[in-house]
């Protein structure tokens, strides 16, 4: 670089840098307003011939009565005379380290102005707690400095780079993740935070703490969350009506000449029992909260539907069927035999609506969570990225898109099913918005009450 280093950046005394005024104001809006030709020292033809090439003096300040340096530092112009030397020797800032914990805040200078010069910032990649107090702290002086998308990319790839333990962290708290995600403007930190959210919003709303942090968002990003919740929401009803609605195999035709006579369904009448016993359990469990109103919104539920086997109505609760309708050892065998293929159906019919899939980076094969992450949080749904939206949207955001491969009749049929389903689903969130219209407001003032405590 031909510019000379003209800038002196003075931390503490053993603390002082050289850099160039044009590399500092062009990466950060505080210097900028700072390294202007009216604040430059006006250097005499002595100075100029003793090879003086410091035109700025930049010192770091805190309050005198700030022993420990917890406070705010900030960074202030020293005046310098037409030889280039300031009035008064400045040494920065002096701290007394001796039996305290040395600080962190000059190194943070330090690597923030090094990264100008596209240095990498020197963030652990193998401890994620240190790893996001250093980011935390760096973040402060560069939101101070109005520099944070010099900056930004450098401290998303840093973090990256702990792979699960950084997923694992969001995943316990994704509300303050998602404010880092704001502050950082990470696309990864951000889909990853709403999708933990949205897929545990239930139980969130119910955190006081949790609330405050996400009052403190954009009202954009909490009524996102909100709205992805709905669409998982809706998914399960989606699923809860296939499966009421299920006839498995050639049950509802069991013999190709019509019409058909009952004895030709009365030969199937143990897979008819079979699909009422299961039918009997899945109500009863709707019926309990356990599906799409549960706390966690199905998961349970629809995890053990999707598991098949034994993982519900096992021997005991078969048992309890057998006690009310007593048959012969040889008919509960095959009866069991029957709800053990209605049960491989149901499986099948869970993972074609696929709420049981994960959309997040998490690996949730080695850390189970106990929401649904199938949420899928699109580009456009980035405050940062922009907002596009298409005729169709709302009907693939809730998973209703038509089903390909099929007769134009059957298509016709499915798709007069789903607009029910969306019409239905609609109403119902309708009638939910409004039993919950003072609920944002409610938050609102918990949240505070939480700042407050």
């Amino acid at each position: 670089m031909d510019q000379p280093e003209d800038v002196e950046v003075i931390l503490t005394d053993d603390r002082r840098y050289h850099f160039h005024s044009s590399v500092l104001a062009r990466n950060s809006s505080l210097l900028a307003s700072l390294l202007t030709e009216q604040t430059a020292a006006k250097l005499g033809p002595k100075a100029k011939t003793a090879g003086v090439k410091i035109r700025w003096m930049i010192e770091l300040k805190k309050n005198p009565h700030d022993v420990d340096l917890t406070g705010r530092a900030w960074l202030e112009l020293v005046p310098l005379d037409r030889n280039g030397t300031p009035n008064f020797h400045p040494y920065g800032i002096v701290i007394n380290e001796n039996g305290r914990t040395p600080t962190t805040l000059f190194a943070n200078y330090e690597s923030i102005f090094y990264a100008f010069y596209n240095r990498d910032l020197p963030i652990s990649d193998d401890d994620m707690p240190s790893a996001l107090t250093h980011v935390l702290e760096i973040l402060d002086i560069a939101e101070y400095l109005g520099c944070i998308p010099v900056i930004s990319k450098s401290i998303d790839i840093s973090l990256l780079k702990h792979g699960q333990a950084l997923y694992r962290s969001i995943q316990k708290m994704p509300w303050g993740w998602l404010g880092l995600a704001m502050r950082l403007k990470s696309d990864v930190i951000f889909q990853e935070s709403v999708v933990h959210l949205a897929g545990n919003w239930r139980k969130i709303k119910e955190d006081a703490d949790a609330m405050a942090r996400m009052n403190e968002m954009p009202e954009s990003v909490t009524a996102l969350c909100e709205h992805l919740h709905k669409g998982l929401v809706t998914r399960g009803k989606k699923l809860e009506l296939a499966l009421s609605s299920l006839y498995p195999g050639s049950m509802a035709v069991p013999f190709q000449n019509l019409p058909i006579r009952r004895e030709e369904y009365a030969k199937d009448i143990l897979v008819w029992l079979a699909l009422s016993f299961f039918r009997h359990w899945l109500t009863q469990s709707i019926i309990l909260e356990k599906g799409c109103h549960a706390a966690d919104s199905g998961y349970k539920l629809y995890s053990q539907l999707g598991q098949a086997g034994d993982a519900y109505m096992d021997r005991q609760v078969i048992s309890q069927f057998h006690s009310k309708f007593p048959m012969t050892k040889k008919a509960m065998n095959v009866l069991e035999n029957h709800l053990l293929e209605i049960k491989e159906c149901i499986r099948g019919v869970v993972a074609e609506h696929g709420i049981l899939e994960s959309t997040c980076l998490l690996d949730t094969r080695r850390f189970p969570v106990d929401y649904m992450t199938c949420v899928e949080v699109k580009k456009e749904d980035i405050p940062w990225v922009g907002r596009k939206g298409s005729a169709n949207t709302r009907k693939r955001r809730l998973g209703l898109e038509p089903r390909r491969n099929e007769s134009s009749a059957a298509a016709a049929e499915y798709q007069s099913e789903q607009d029910e389903v969306v019409e239905q689903c609609e109403e119902e969130a309708a009638a939910d918005e409004d039993e919950d219209d003072l609920a944002p407001e409610a938050d609102r003032e918990r949240g505070k009450r939480a700042r407050h405590a």
